[in-house]
């Protein structure tokens, strides 16, 4: 049995407001379902974010439809589930509409039971588990959830729902691959927390390519991400130049990730690239402005035409930098996109507080980590369930002590007392009285009911068969 295991292609996605990058995403999509259907693959997985934002533009949904149209015609199913970028607090969402059109089908908890020649169902509480089986393979999936979803005092959800199968397709970061990735810190899931009985894990949200084998987890498969089909970040850069104050001239490196997917025959990934972008991150370093930018224009010469570059200046400047003077400079390059951002100062700053010491607490990362988004893709109903889940569980303790220290008192100023002003007494008029008047609450006797725990809940304290 050959599969394709695709991951966060993020289409719709109109990065740094640049057209041409919106078009990006789509053609390193469009390759990757082609490929996927020219090695003859029996099925392929979509492990979350499809699309960037979950309300799509209809020209992200036309795209979308145009493509997965290719494995439609050639009969080839499509098991999909919702990554944090596709899922709605809704019941339904963009990925209904295509497996309405029999484009794709949604793998996970349902509320309606689904069942055609690939999925079937099966009712826990008051919903559906449903899963699809092509052959003998077993292939169940469940979309995003934040860890306090996943993990309930000790009960873990996932190794409740998932007892055995073949491939479990999940859009989580487990903290055994995160490292080095933005959600080192901020991870899903710990690697004892996944569920065991699996020959492959179908895994989306980390954007770097991460392969674990069962000798370096104890698990029975591989733990697999494909990484996502475009350049999302600038830490994801396929090039790399860095001139420094004492380097003669720039040094230029590759690197060694490229984009893709994988394709998957007896559970053993293999990994096809697809084309991108030359996505070049530089950083420059001098101790002026008359020697940043003839650096700048040095560096201008080694980057494509067709590149994106993101130009970190670094140095310190008398008086600073202005990043205008170095936009004007490169406005002739003909690089395709280019922004400055600037870690220059404009005096040395020698710290006399304490060495060491860790400026953000553990709490704090988490949180910062949270609200990274795009103001207009911020995910508020995920952001607003996970804070007030940690203040139902009480204020974290490693809340930084600067946070616990008492607030100075600020020094009281000597106002000179005036003599109090002579009041004006009004007389109540009957309307005025009536308005003062309180309303008497109604007892009724009954005692507020506590919330009802939903029976999927009750289902996984046991309480349910």
């Amino acid at each position: 049995m050959r599969f394709a295991h695709i991951a966060d292609a993020h289409l719709g996605r109109e990065q740094f407001n640049q057209p041409f990058r919106y078009e990006d995403y789509v053609r390193a999509f469009r390759e990757a379902v082609e490929k996927a259907v020219k090695a003859n693959v029996d099925f392929i997985l979509i492990a979350g974010d499809l699309f960037h934002v979950s309300r799509p533009s209809p020209k992200a949904l036309r795209d979308a439809v145009e493509i997965l149209e290719i494995p439609r015609r050639r009969e080839i199913p499509v098991f999909a589930i919702e990554g944090n970028h596709d899922k709605t607090i809704r019941e339904a969402s963009v990925f209904d509409l295509l497996e309405h059109l029999g484009l794709l089908r949604t793998l996970g908890l349902r509320r309606e039971e689904k069942r055609d020649e690939f999925l079937r169902s099966k009712k826990i509480a008051d919903r559906y588990l449903v899963w699809a089986e092509v052959g003998d393979l077993k292939i169940y999936g469940l979309r995003h959830h934040t860890r306090w979803q996943l993990i309930r005092g000790n009960t873990n959800v996932l190794k409740a729902l998932f007892k055995k199968g073949d491939i479990l397709m999940l859009h989580q970061a487990v903290d055994y691959l995160a490292k080095d990735t933005p959600y080192q810190d901020a991870f899903d899931l710990r690697l004892s927390e996944l569920p065991e009985n699996f020959s492959y894990y179908a895994l989306g949200h980390i954007h770097v390519r991460k392969v674990a084998e069962p000798e370096q987890t104890g698990l029975n498969g591989p733990i697999v991400y494909p990484g996502s089909l475009e350049r999302t970040d600038v830490r994801e850069a396929s090039h790399v130049i860095v001139y420094g104050e004492k380097d003669k001239k720039p040094k230029v490196r590759e690197n060694n990730q490229p984009k893709g997917f994988y394709i998957v025959e007896d559970f053993k990934p293999e990994f096809v690239e697809v084309e991108t972008r030359p996505f070049y991150r530089v950083t420059v370093s001098g101790n002026s402005k008359a020697e940043l930018r003839r650096k700048v224009e040095e560096v201008a010469g080694l980057i494509p035409k067709d590149a994106v570059a993101i130009i970190y200046l670094e140095g310190t400047v008398k008086g600073g930098v202005s990043l205008a003077e170095f936009n004007d400079l490169l406005k002739d390059s003909g690089i395709a996109y280019y922004a400055f951002r600037s870690r220059v100062t404009g005096e040395a700053v020698i710290s006399k507080e304490r060495v060491g010491e860790e400026i953000l607490t553990e709490w704090e990362r988490e949180l910062f980590f949270h609200m990274r988004s795009e103001p207009k893709e911020f995910p508020l109903d995920e952001f607003m369930d996970w804070l007030l889940e940690k203040y139902r569980l009480g204020v974290p303790a490693e809340m930084s002590a600067r946070a616990r220290k008492p607030a100075e008192e600020p020094k009281k100023e000597v106002v000179e007392k005036k003599p109090p002003k002579e009041e004006k007494h009004v007389k109540a008029t009957p309307k005025m009285e009536k308005q003062e008047k309180p309303k008497p609450e109604k007892k009724t006797g009954k005692k507020p009911k506590p919330a009802k725990p939903s029976s999927l809940d009750a289902w996984l304290r046991g309480g349910k068969s």
